[in-house]
């Protein structure tokens, strides 16, 4: 009975979180002539590059915020990336790290706090909180592809946040346990899918009981020739992440940048995860390159 009394507690609770938010009695998310291409060149598994800003486009706007979600979507980003975990009491927001320090100044364990207690914080730099889930994705709605990394295995509340909206075909579940995204699939059968393979050995275990994955998320290290083979059999897009050198050689226009850039490709990846969404498809285009058909 303790148990049961508990499990109706929190639902209570992010409910009344989900209340204090954008109401989701509200229309939901709509499809747009914007979706409806982002959606076709998603499902093409040998489709053209999109190009994902890392915790949304965070040059000008503290990192997974409202406003950086805007300044991804200016920076013409296809597909944001986001960071969510789940307050205390049961509602999904925005943040990467294990603390609050950072990003707001705060103290305390992200998921340990209420959403009471994380709507007092403030991102740095800014007069915003860190975001609910929900008001991230009405932001999103439409504009431009989400890529949700998963920094909590609550997943039911975010599940149930993207559903609610009527996103499930907007964005992308992504989490490095494949645990985690089987019970993803296992709440919403329709869910787009994109498991890490860190070892070059490790895709069949990376999409056990995933019978349809929409990317593989890989690194120089993994994608090995019979990697990539295997995310083209599946089939399944290519990930992979310019951040760091990359990204530093993008910002200076280095010499060697366009033989950087190659080095990405070449591993079939069409899907690249950069700071600067703008720099790196100007950069593409200026090196005559392209993803691998």
């Amino acid at each position: 009975m303790i148990a049961r009394t508990a499990i109706v507690g929190l639902l209570a609770a992010w409910a009344a979180g989900l209340a204090a938010t954008p109401a989701l009695a509200d229309p939901v998310c709509g499809q747009t002539a914007v979706m409806s291409r982002l959606q076709a060149e998603l499902a093409k598994p040998r489709g053209a590059l999109l190009i994902a800003a890392h915790r949304a486009g965070h040059l000008d706007a503290p990192e997974n915020s409202l406003a950086a979600i805007d300044e991804a979507v200016r920076e013409g980003a296809d597909i944001v990336e986001i960071d969510v975990k789940v307050s205390a009491d049961g509602v999904p927001f925005l943040m990467h790290d294990h603390t609050v320090a950072r990003t707001t100044g705060g103290a305390g364990e992200a998921e340990s706090l209420t959403y009471a207690q994380l709507r007092r914080l403030r991102l740095e730099d800014s007069s915003e909180p860190p975001p609910t889930l929900v008001e991230a994705l009405r932001k999103t709605c439409g504009r431009v592809l989400v890529d949700l990394d998963l920094k909590t295995d609550r997943i039911g509340p975010v599940v149930a946040a993207v559903q609610g909206l009527g996103m499930t075909d907007q964005v992308v579940f992504f989490d490095s346990d494949g645990a985690v995204l089987r019970a993803v699939r296992e709440l919403a059968p329709r869910a787009l899918l994109m498991p890490r393979v860190s070892r070059p050995d490790g895709l069949a275990a990376a999409v056990e009981g995933l019978p349809a994955v929409t990317i593989i998320h890989g690194d120089p290290e993994s994608l090995t020739p019979q990697l990539r083979n295997g995310a083209r059999a599946l089939p399944a897009r290519i990930w992979v992440n310019s951040l760091g050198d990359v990204d530093e050689a993008l910002a200076v226009r280095a010499p060697d940048l366009c033989s950087r850039l190659e080095g990405l490709l070449v591993l079939d990846a069409n899907v690249i995860q950069t700071d600067r969404p703008r720099g790196l498809r100007r950069a593409v285009s200026d090196c005559g390159l392209a993803a691998l058909p």
